[in-house]
């Protein structure tokens, strides 16, 4: 069921964006908000993070072009006269492009560098001297080593 509202959502995005597009900011203003009501319902629902992060992302993204053009009709005459020159001219020199967010990279740029400087003490830059012999045990282990890794590497045919 919440995937309708998905589903919803980018209807309503659909059609402020022609109305956006067209110059229709007293049309397009209600759609955006009612598009931003139906992702902030999925939002509720959604379990994976990744859908959840771009969804959040174009929320937010919308959000500003809804603000934008709210603030540009409060300035202008009342919403209803979507063919005020003012008006027109004030939304269509603000960006309709998202801006680039300095403070919300940060974070994931430091958790990055976390996961790469955890990942570069982990990985093994010469040959360890270790032989088969000097393992103790574990023979159904180097059995299931050898025939998983060693020996398609040694022997590429048999496993093609």
């Amino acid at each position: 069921m919440y995937s309708n509202f998905k589903e919803q959502a980018i209807e309503y995005v659909r059609q402020a964006v022609q109305e956006d597009n067209a110059g229709n900011y007293a049309k397009a203003f209600p759609l955006y908000m009612n598009a931003l009501e139906y992702f902030k319902t999925h939002l509720k629902y959604e379990k994976n993070p990744k859908i959840r992060d771009a969804i959040t992302q174009k929320f937010t993204e919308y959000l500003r072009r809804a603000e934008e053009i709210r603030a540009a009709l409060d300035e202008g005459t009342t919403p209803g006269s979507g063919g005020n020159s003012s008006v027109d001219a004030a939304v269509a020199t603000r960006p309709k492009s998202k801006p680039k967010d300095g403070g919300g990279n940060d974070g994931e740029d430091q958790e990055q560098s976390k996961l790469r400087a955890g990942l570069n003490s982990a990985i093994i830059r010469e040959k360890p001297n270790v032989k088969w012999n000097d393992v103790a045990g574990l023979e159904s282990a180097k059995q299931a080593l050898q025939e998983a890794v060693i020996l398609p590497v040694k022997f590429p045919q048999f496993f093609t």
